[in-house]
């Protein structure tokens, strides 16, 4: 397979996925995470690089390093301030995990397996989910799988390891649970016959690597917020959930968005070596463990470096099987045939989650800005569910002080509760955004309704949802 077809291919998921983020804008499912990492982005505009601040006059965000922020921050300046600015730093860095999943199969089995590994990887439905998404963990995938392939190259060739360093240092400076990487190379190298020389030059360059977070780190030493380094350092593995707290979820939704010929293929390839000592298998071994174990309830997107090893071994089943059967036709028609059997998976995903065209959140957000345009000397508070808050704010422009405020709400928003806000606010105008599931609608009662925005997900003849999503934007009188 030649590598011009392998660019094309690359280039078309580029073309397609800004496309299909387009489509929808910061919506109900984890859209509070693409709002939050994009407002952290704006703010560094006018305050500090040192504090990832969503929200003016707000406590620094402390469950994970700043270097996606970073990354959007620089994306803004080059494109400007939206949200598809926000969502190309995950889309490209799908381009840096497929350069990586490419270099490690190459190195692990042969040319062939690692174009293919490349491919299939790109057309995963998780990863077309994800890598779409202003969010930290595709960034960190990207950087987590380049560091493992570039150490496996550098320990079979005795080549520098400060290139993996430096890359394994830039993915924890992203995200915490690259730190995984470490004991996965590591207990490869034992298995390969360690090379002291080798793995020190590792660690030493490890640490290298890891010098901009603790820059950053220090600058809350020195000023005293030990909270911060305390969240950062431990926070993953204390604080954040129960144990085993997100496990049905997490292995049913990751097991569907690999995509069932993916895994099929993937399992032949695991069954026909049965060897423990592939570092693709230590790493789903040990990284699965972490998923497993440590993901928090609706967070499944903690699975998402697990479908590097996954492409990979798909990868090589696929070319064991024309090799066993010498027929390059029948490789080209089992790779054809999983890549179409994932398109399906992959717009019910897309459709499940809204990335196939959800626009309340930034109807609403634009309604809000005009409306409170219209009263420029009125003060306003917005009471948006929490679900909603940072969504909201970023297409409103909402601030938690200042004449238009935003106040974070329950989910389960009842009439006497919002009555209690409203009694002990100062603010003239009051406006509160709700999608209404679950609540009692005698909330209602009362207020005015200005604005509904609606959306329903549909694949074909099934309805994802039951009950549409609908916001509504209620005036106090």
């Amino acid at each position: 397979m030649k590598k011009g077809w392998f660019i094309a291919v690359i280039a078309a998921y580029i073309v397609v996925r800004t496309y299909i983020a387009t489509l929808s804008s910061y919506g109900y499912y984890h859209g509070w995470n693409e709002g939050y990492y994009s407002l952290i982005a704006k703010n560094y505009f006018s305050g500090s690089l040192w504090e990832q601040i969503a929200y003016p006059g707000g406590e620094p965000f402390s469950s994970a390093p700043p270097l996606f922020s970073y990354a959007v921050y620089v994306s803004f300046k080059i494109f400007g301030i939206s949200d598809i600015s926000a969502r190309f730093v995950s889309i490209l860095s799908e381009v840096i995990a497929v350069w990586g999943v490419y270099i490690l199969a190459r190195e692990l089995y042969n040319e062939k397996t690692a174009t293919i590994a490349a491919i299939i990887f790109i057309f995963i439905p998780w990863n077309v989910l994800w890598f779409g998404r202003a969010q930290t963990d595709p960034l960190m995938t990207a950087l987590m799988t380049l560091a493992i392939a570039l150490y496996v190259r550098a320990y079979k060739k005795d080549k520098s390891m400060l290139p993996f360093g430096i890359t394994l240092g830039l993915a924890v400076f992203t995200k915490q649970p690259a730190l995984a990487a470490l004991p996965i190379v590591l207990l490869w190298s034992y298995f390969q016959g360690f090379k002291r020389k080798e793995v020190i030059n590792a660690i030493v360059c490890f640490f290298v690597g890891m010098i901009p977070l603790l820059i950053w780190l220090s600058y809350y030493a020195f000023s005293g917020n030990y909270n911060v380094i305390f969240n950062i350092v431990l926070g993953e593995l204390v604080h954040r959930s129960e144990p085993f707290s997100d496990l049905t979820r997490v292995v049913l939704f990751s097991a569907a968005g690999i995509s069932p010929l993916v895994i099929t293929a993937a399992a032949y390839q695991m069954f026909r070596e049965r060897n423990v000592k592939n570092i693709l298998i230590i790493w789903i071994l040990i990284y699965g463990a972490f998923v497993l174990i440590r993901t928090p309830p609706s967070h499944e997107y903690y699975s998402l470096p697990l479908m590097v090893p996954v492409a990979i071994v798909a990868g090589a089943g696929i070319d064991g099987i024309s090799r066993v059967m010498n027929m390059k036709s029948i490789m080209l028609l089992l790779m054809l045939t999983i890549l179409i059997s994932t398109i399906p998976v992959t717009y019910f995903t897309l459709s499940y989650s809204g990335d196939a065209g959800y626009t309340a959140t930034k109807e609403v957000g634009i309604f809000l800005r005009d409306y409170m345009d219209q009263y420029p000397d009125d003060e306003h508070l917005v009471l948006v569910q929490m679900k909603y808050s940072p969504q909201i704010a970023w297409y409103a422009g909402l601030g938690v002080t200042g004449k238009r405020e935003i106040y974070s709400t329950i989910d389960d928003v009842s009439e006497v509760y919002v009555e209690g806000i409203v009694n002990n606010s100062s603010k003239k105008k009051i406006l509160l955004v709700s999608d209404m599931v679950g609540v009692n609608m005698s909330i209602l009662s009362g207020y005015e309704r200005v604005l509904d925005s609606e959306y329903k997900a549909k694949v074909g003849r099934l309805k994802i949802l039951d009950d549409f999503r609908e916001l509504i934007v209620l005036k106090i009188k």
